[in-house]
């Protein structure tokens, strides 16, 4: 058997044990998201250039890392 699928029926048997619901929840949820299309489709014009503004600012460099944020915002 190939390593992708080891790797399958090691994931197939945890999500299957008991006490896993939520678990199982969140992969509904996100297989539910990936087959109904992209996302940024649903976005109002002003997400979407909210969007391309911070796109804009991270060429430029304009950009905190996680710690600079929360130190300033935290």
């Amino acid at each position: 058997m190939d390593d992708e699928n080891v790797v399958r029926e090691e994931l197939v048997e945890w999500i299957s044990r008991p006490g896993n619901e939520d678990l199982l929840e969140t992969l509904k949820l996100m297989k539910e998201e990936s087959s109904e299309g992209d996302w940024y489709d649903d976005l109002t014009e002003g997400e979407k250039e909210s969007v391309k503004k911070g796109q804009e600012d991270h060429e430029k460099g304009k950009t905190l890392s996680s710690r600079e944020f929360w130190n300033k915002h935290g």
